[in-house]
């Protein structure tokens, strides 16, 4: 090479401008290492003199490292033998020869690969030598009519792929497109099955079972192609027996297929697709046929053996897809490379079996208030109207301490009047008795006693009409401050109040955990208000009661708090914690799942 090649646009974009030799052979490879796996060092050998030479390396990956010796031994051994070569050992490499339709030897490509060579190598290898043919297809001037003719039997054939929902009808519908469209007398396609190849779709029928002799015909020309890894072409063409790359491979069964099914050119083209291996086999009844045509036939296998194989993998059962899955995780974390996936596998290997035998605390978690221990109501004592209000919900008073206060006007008067009425019978009786009228006398004193008990009543709902703090504690509720002057009924509620140095702990119990739930149980209790404390409870009560919370059956429990802050208030809410026991660190996590699942079980099965 005179100097490396700086590619300005995208790989792709030089390939299909077709511009100078260096851009497109550099492009050309590029692309190709990008599909063949961790290539180490990559080289292209052309000579613009076709089968003569010199043979000069045009492009290199990495650009400006020169191949090794290694490489261009390999070269040199593709060139002599004019056929793929792949290799172990002392190197894993594979390389291909670029020929003409007319089997003219323009030169070859080699890359050497960081491991094993991949499996996919040498499909992606094969389809690279299309864009080399088209190449020389261009270099010598030929109509570009035909490529254009195969590109649109491509998509063609790919839109027949698309419009089948099933893989079998896919493949039956390509088949048959494809020898319509060839002009093959019958093309048919098998995939590999526990290391041998089966027939899976053959054109111009949709049911081959009744043709046994054909099918083991043409499934013994498939496993003999997949075992040579090389596309075969057995019969009259016009590249020649000579100029073929396959003219030493071994083509017993092609021959037998040839001979007993009355084809006159038979060529089997073996393709890979990830995990997947197959053969297409196409057979015309007429000689010799054109190098065009078999191109044609070769350069459309590795893409639809792809997009077929893709669709025969979607059509499998999903229990097909999980084994085939986890073998093929299974054979990755087996063998090389993969080392960081290797790392996880054994960290979360390392992390169940922990699991599995660590014991842990289980504790029961439940939405969690508190109350306080006793709750006071203060209420109306009689009938009236509010005075005024001194306290509300949410202050903390002392024992006495001022709430509210009643309208004591009418009550002022009422004793006034039950103490004029005592006077003025105390006073006739003082008349009766100096009359000595002893009926009379009776009757005043009886009068009197009743005046003096209805004014001492009278006197005991004035000193009621101020509201006090029966106890310290805090107004829980009550309120009023918007109701002066308002009217109040006997018994009403004006206030509660809870002590401050008295809780008690209400849990709402899930269903589900209700079981594991017994007096005496210790736990923790943490607030939403003081998050970073938490206060020691045990379990006093378990009511055996559902209630409907948050849309789903709870059960009430009580607790009481082993201590007690000042900064604690009655309505606070937070989470309780209480300690069951000890269990298994995965039946604490799953168990929720495992009732579920036990639940359902019974509910489907029965059992």
């Amino acid at each position: 090479m005179n100097r490396p090649v700086e590619l300005r646009t995208q790989p792709w974009v030089v390939l299909a401008e077709n511009g100078d030799d260096e851009a497109f052979f550099a492009a050309w490879l590029t692309c190709l290492v990008a599909q063949c796996g961790p290539v180490a060092q990559a080289v292209v050998i052309w000579s613009d003199e076709p089968n003569v030479g010199p043979f000069r390396p045009v492009a290199i990956w990495p650009e400006g490292q020169a191949p090794g010796k290694g490489l261009a031994a390999l070269c040199e051994r593709v060139l002599e033998l004019r056929s793929p070569l792949t290799q172990a050992v002392p190197e894993p490499a594979i390389a291909h020869p670029i020929l003409s339709s007319a089997a003219d030897l323009h030169g070859a490509v080699a890359l050497r690969f960081q491991g094993a060579v991949p499996p996919h190598a040498a499909d992606w290898v094969r389809w690279g030598m299309g864009w080399m043919a088209r190449r020389i297809v261009d270099r010598d001037a030929v109509d570009g009519e035909a490529w254009r003719e195969r590109l649109f039997v491509m998509l063609d054939l790919f839109t027949h792929v698309l419009d089948q929902s099933r893989a079998v009808a896919a493949a039956q519908a390509v088949m048959t497109e494809a020898a319509q469209r060839l002009g093959c007398e019958r093309v048919s396609l098998g995939f590999a099955s526990k290391g041998t190849m089966l027939l899976a779709a053959l054109s111009h029928s949709a049911n081959f079972s009744g043709r046994v002799d054909l099918t083991r015909a043409l499934e013994a020309a498939m496993n003999e192609a997949a075992d040579q890894g090389q596309r075969l072409v057995c019969g009259e063409t016009q590249e020649g027996p000579e100029g073929r790359a396959d003219a030493h491979a071994v083509l017993h069964e092609h021959e037998r297929l040839r001979r007993e099914f009355d084809s006159e050119v038979v060529l089997s083209v073996p393709f890979r697709a990830g995990e997947d291996e197959g053969v297409f086999v196409f057979e015309w009844a007429y000689g010799p046929v054109e190098p065009e045509l078999l191109g044609m036939a070769e350069g459309i296998v590795p893409l639809l053996g792809r997009a077929l194989a893709d669709r025969r993998r979607q059509d499998r059962a999903w229990i097909v897809k999980l084994g085939r899955g986890l073998a093929a995780q299974t054979r990755t974390l087996l063998g090389p490379r993969h080392g960081m996936r290797k790392l996880l596998a054994l960290a979360l290997l390392a992390a169940v079996a922990y699991l599995t035998g660590a014991q842990g605390d289980f504790r029961v978690a439940a939405h969690a208030r508190l109350e306080g221990g006793v709750r006071r109501v203060v209420a109306a004592p009689f009938d009236g109207f509010v005075a005024s209000s001194d306290a509300r919900a949410g202050q903390v008073v002392e024992a006495g301490a001022m709430l509210a206060t009643l309208d004591a006007r009418d009550l002022s008067l009422e004793a006034a009047r039950w103490e004029s009425q005592q006077t003025q019978h105390l006073k006739q009786a003082q008349e009766a008795q100096a009359q000595r009228n002893l009926a009379q006398l009776q009757i005043a004193l009886a009068q009197a006693r009743q005046a003096d008990a209805q004014h001492r009543l009278t006197e005991s709902n004035l000193q009621r009409t101020l509201i006090r703090a029966p106890f310290a504690g805090v107004i829980v509720s009550g309120d009023l401050s918007q109701q002066l002057g308002g009217a109040v009924k006997l018994g009403q509620a004006l206030f509660e109040i809870a002590p401050l140095d008295s809780y008690r702990v209400i849990l709402d119990v899930d269903e589900a955990d209700i079981s594991h739930i017994a007096v005496g149980q210790k736990g923790e209790l943490v607030l939403s208000a003081l998050a970073g404390t938490r206060f020691p409870l045990s379990v006093t009560l378990v009511t055996p009661v559902a209630q409907a919370h948050e849309g789903k059956n709870t059960f009430r429990v009580e607790a009481a708090l082993d201590e007690s802050v000042p900064s604690l208030r009655p309505g606070m809410e937070g989470v309780g914690k209480v300690m069951v026991g000890e269990n298994y660190l995965a039946w604490i996590w799953t168990r929720r799942f495992l009732d579920w699942m036990r639940l359902r079980t019974w509910v489907w099965l029965g059992v």
